[in-house]
Parts: structure tokens; sequence; C-alpha cells
């Protein structure tokens, strides 16, 4: 399961979740708003985090 970092669209909150799949809900921790979009920091969490790719199909890319 991925770590994905995340910025809420309401109060600009930047966070981190576990996560499932890609469709799953996420909550912002701070407001409760699910309107959150996904943002990519150049950080890789589990499996083969010596490096990322930038083409796996859980996270579409950071690249």
């Amino acid at each position: 399961m991925p770590l994905i970092d995340y910025k809420c669209e309401k109060c600009g909150e930047e966070f981190f979740e576990i996560t499932k799949g890609e469709n799953e809900k996420v909550k912002c921790p701070k407001c409760g708003n699910i309107d959150v979009k996904r943002i990519y920091k150049g950080k890789y969490y589990g499996k083969g985090s010596a490096g990322c790719s930038g083409s796996c199909s859980n996270c579409g890319g950071c690249h």
C-alpha cells in the first residue's frame, strides 16, 4: 500500500495517506474536506524505494 501526498483544495493542508488504490476516497485531516488533490514531491515510499521509475501503474508516474 503506497503513501500518497495530497493537498486540500479548501484549506491548503498538505498531508499523506496510506491508500489501497488510486480511487480510494481521502479526507483532509484538518478540515474534513473530500476535495483533495494528489501531489508529487519526488518521494517514493514502499517496495523499490531505492528509486522510482516514474511509470508505476499505481500512481501514474511521478516524472
